[in-house]
């Protein structure tokens, strides 16, 4: 299995244990589960099981913020709960999305004031994660934001937008991104220290 580069394990709140078998999750995620687990590790899995959750649905962006988040506490030494984040990808769907794995992965809440949304426009698959004293600014490479927009598209094109059946091809996209884009290799990252803000 990955190593989580020394990551404190997640604890449940109320869950007894996170699904980590093929029994636990639906059927089209079964095949993925254990390629998913071995190359990006467990904290990786966990972060983004419970993004998927809380999104209410398999996305590429909820899953890219989800493993943004988890290579920003890499880079940071940074624990569960710890990091404050900006946020710049805006308030519209689809990349708005990475959003939600920015909160998930990182502990970072609305709820807590630990996370805001800057207002630059036009809106980037970007964010800025501050912990003592450092910050490091994490971008998705325009090469990958090139493929994530060309699958997308193809799938409207073939499906339409918004349909059922578009939303089906856009879960097995997800699920193939999820596996395949390394955390250590999507993002150019710029570690920037003695940060007091994340502007």
């Amino acid at each position: 299995m990955a190593h989580d580069h020394g990551l404190d394990a997640r604890p449940a709140v109320v869950l007894e244990s996170f699904p980590t078998r093929a029994e636990q999750v639906q059927a089209d995620v079964r095949p993925w589960l254990e390629k998913i687990m071995a190359v990006h590790g467990l904290e990786e899995w966990k972060a983004t099981l419970l993004t998927n959750e809380l999104h209410r649905h398999l996305g590429t962006y909820s899953i890219i913020g989800a493993k943004m988040g988890i290579r920003a506490r890499e880079l940071l030494g940074a624990e569960f709960d710890e990091l404050r984040v900006e946020s710049h990808a805006g308030l519209k769907p689809p990349l708005s999305c990475l959003n939600d794995g920015l909160q998930v992965s990182t502990g970072a809440s609305l709820g807590r004031g630990t996370i805001t949304v800057a207002g630059t426009m036009p809106a980037t698959p970007e964010a800025v994660f501050i912990h003592d004293g450092k910050a490091v600014r994490l971008r998705l490479k325009q090469v990958v934001v090139n493929r994530i927009r060309a699958d997308i598209a193809a799938a409207i094109k073939q499906h339409g937008n918004l349909t059922p059946a578009y939303f089906a091809a856009i879960r097995k996209l997800s699920l193939q991104h999820w596996a395949e884009l390394k955390r250590s290799e999507i993002f150019e990252e710029a570690v920037e220290p003695n940060a007091t803000t994340g502007k």
